[in-house]
């Protein structure tokens, strides 16, 4: 049981370093104090997180040759880094699961999942690949193994692949397992089947007092996130409440506040959520939606001083090398430094091809005139029919540069079908578009 529970914590903690690992490594809290009251909801192990550290660093200092009592530190850091975005806990739980695994390579598959989301967590994508096909080697029946590589699989863009994996465990009810399924399920435009899975994945989390806050948490944050994508916007906003009430801390479900408040055009919230957030963790995509409110709400020089905080983010992403999507998509919304978000863009799509890295590339390329290599991209991640209205919104904008008129007004519906609020300014372009076309369409129709 113990091992079984031990595997559903790795699996847990791969998939939020996929996941959540672009919203957190932007500047590091680097072990800042938030002082909140904690929820009854959950046993608030967070509060406890570095003592449990420092006892386990004393045990290792003891026995430096332990595999084991590194193993543990591993997966301790990997914790503190998912609770406080101190990215040298990354580094320091890659460093101890390698030690680890150099003292005992065979039978130590725990420590090598543990390697594995430290890289993945760092967009060390391929060398987290190597790692997990590695492991499997001496463990090919390991489900743990399938589904990290699963994950691996998915954030490469190998959807085919993914679902081979896939197909044999659908049914299976660990709720580790169950967020990855769900996952694939979404990227692949059966949100309605991925949202069911999430919320049976919750009440199994919720069930048990002693299961880690954050990760609980991230199980409502996501169905937020989906329930988003469906505009089941009260839905949504619960969902992220109630990851607050669980977990005080967790900057992905304040950053989902944000977004669903931005498309309702609720610029005082906006304002106030994105500065909770920034307060913990100054990510790009937090910080453009504040300075968006803050113009909003008639503050321009506001505004200037936020946009200038997210060039200070971005170069020290720039050093980091990971935070390239967020920048790129940053750049190409707001109509800046565009020439660098197409070079980003074409960049992270030979580092991490999936359709979320095509879609940044076909935006980035359409903001910079070039169509042809914007229709491809928007081609591509819109291969599977994912249910989200801003994948459809941009190939529906592309298509109508390149004179697919039929293709343009099928995306652009499809999108406000899909959810008639999904960005703060593309949904009302949407509206526009479809009604041009339609008086152009009526106009041509007309006799000369």
């Amino acid at each position: 049981m113990a091992q079984r529970l031990l595997g559903l914590f790795l699996v847990l903690v791969i998939l939020l370093g996929l996941l959540g690992s672009h919203s957190v490594l932007a500047l590091g809290i680097n072990g800042t104090s938030i002082s909140t009251e904690h929820s009854d909801l959950v046993f608030p192990d967070y509060l406890e997180r570095s003592k449990i550290i420092r006892n386990y660093e004393g045990l290792v200092r003891q026995s430096p040759n332990s595999f084991l009592l590194l193993r543990l530190l591993a997966a301790q850091y990997l914790r503190r880094f998912r609770e406080t975005a101190d990215v040298e806990d990354l580094l320091r739980a890659e460093h101890a699961a390698a030690r680890s695994l150099s003292l005992q390579s065979h039978h130590n598959t725990s420590a090598s999942m543990l390697l594995t989301s430290a890289l993945l967590s760092q967009h060390r994508f391929q060398e987290a690949l190597q790692t997990a096909t590695k492991a499997q080697q001496s463990a090919p029946d390991d489900v743990s193994l399938k589904m990290l590589k699963a994950s691996i699989l998915m954030e490469l863009g190998s959807y085919e692949a993914t679902g081979k994996l896939l197909q044999p465990m659908e049914t299976q009810s660990d709720s580790g397992q169950t967020a990855i399924v769900a996952r694939y399920l979404e990227l692949t435009g059966h949100l309605t089947s991925a949202r069911k899975l999430m919320d049976g994945a919750i009440q199994e989390m919720d069930n048990f007092y002693t299961n880690p806050a954050e990760t609980v948490a991230w199980f409502h944050v996501r169905a937020g996130d989906l329930a988003f994508l469906a505009e089941e916007f009260v839905q949504a906003e619960k969902r992220y409440h109630e990851a607050l009430a669980i977990f005080p801390h967790d900057v992905a479900a304040l950053t989902g506040l944000t977004r669903l408040y931005a498309v309702q055009h609720r610029w005082q919230n906006v304002l106030e959520t994105a500065n909770q957030g920034i307060d913990r963790i100054p990510l790009i995509e937090t910080l453009g939606y504040k300075a968006d409110a803050q113009r909003a709400l008639g503050n321009p020089d506001g505004a200037i001083a936020t946009e200038e905080i997210i060039e200070v983010v971005a170069h020290l992403s720039k050093v980091q090398g990971i935070y390239d999507r967020a920048l790129a998509v940053y750049y190409s919304e707001h109509g800046i430094h565009l020439s660098e978000a197409l070079e980003i863009a074409r960049r992270e799509v030979k580092i991490r091809d999936d359709i979320y890295a095509e879609d940044t590339l076909a935006w980035a390329a359409a903001a910079n005139g070039a169509w042809q290599e914007a229709q491809q991209a928007a081609k591509r991640a819109t291969r599977y029919e994912t249910e989200d209205a801003l994948l459809q919104f941009h190939r529906g904008i592309i298509e109508l540069h390149c004179g697919n008129r039929g293709e343009a007004v099928q995306r652009l519906r499809q999108a406000l079908t899909l959810n008639s609020q999904f960005h703060p300014k593309y949904a009302v372009e949407a509206r526009q578009a479809l009604a041009e076309l339609k008086a152009a369409t009526i106009q041509d129709s007309l006799p000369s």
